[in-house]
């Protein structure tokens, strides 16, 4: 049983780092049962086994160290979620379809499933039977947990489509928030202010990255109104 646990864990910590790196932080060797992760060059914390953190408080004292690692814990616990899930879930079966994938969920006609990667970590995808059951189609495929359970959310009638925004749509509510926030116009109370602050990381824990792509996306608007400004004189 010691073995099982063992590979069960060190199964979870890779596909963890995985993950963890795609976020831009760095994990390191596993320590002591731990999973050491650095943020910015030092020490943020290590990930426990069942999707939990470890920390020093003075490891958190740097700029925007607390909210890197509210995001790292927010990994941890994802990943945690459907690597618990891949261990009993049945492999998904299917006319044509490759094997290796494994069934999460089904609801309605749509099934939402998963395939290990050792190299890119998990990938997910849902699908539709097919008439006669016996198949899937129209695949959506993603490496994001969350974003593939939201598309089974949609997909198999279990929340309106108009509930659900894009990432697009998330990256220009983040992006409308910054403006308003930092507009010298601005006539926000110090509650309205924090509140919007608030629907920021609310968007920015929906969609990680959102507030970098809101920046992006701001900068050619910026540069056009510069342009234009000095047109006019």
């Amino acid at each position: 049983m010691q073995e099982i646990n063992t590979h069960v864990q060190d199964t979870y910590y890779a596909e963890a780092a995985i993950q963890l790196r795609k976020a831009g932080f760095a994990p390191q060797s596993q320590e002591d049962g731990l999973l050491p992760v650095d943020w910015g060059g030092s020490h943020l914390c290590r990930i426990t086994a069942g999707g939990g953190a470890q920390f020093r408080a003075e490891d958190l004292e740097r700029d925007g160290a607390r909210a890197a690692f509210d995001r790292a814990v927010e990994i941890a616990a994802s990943t945690a979620e459907y690597m618990r899930l891949l261990e009993s879930a049945p492999e998904l079966r299917a006319e044509a379809l490759e094997s290796g994938y494994k069934l999460l969920s089904e609801f309605n006609g749509v099934v939402l499933a998963a395939k290990p990667n050792e190299r890119f970590g998990c990938q997910f995808v849902t699908w539709e039977r097919t008439y006669d059951q016996m198949g899937v189609t129209l695949g959506h495929y993603t490496d994001s947990y969350q974003g593939a359970k939201r598309d089974f959310a949609v997909r198999a009638g279990l929340i309106p489509q108009a509930m659900v925004f894009s990432e697009r749509q998330l990256a220009d509510l983040c992006r409308c928030c910054q403006q308003a926030l930092a507009s010298p116009d601005s006539t926000f109370s110090y509650r309205d202010a924090q509140r919007i602050g608030d629907i920021q990381e609310q968007i920015e824990r929906l969609s990680p990255g959102a507030m970098k792509r809101a920046e992006a996306m701001e900068l050619p608007q910026q540069q056009q109104r510069q342009q234009q400004t000095q047109t006019m004189y």
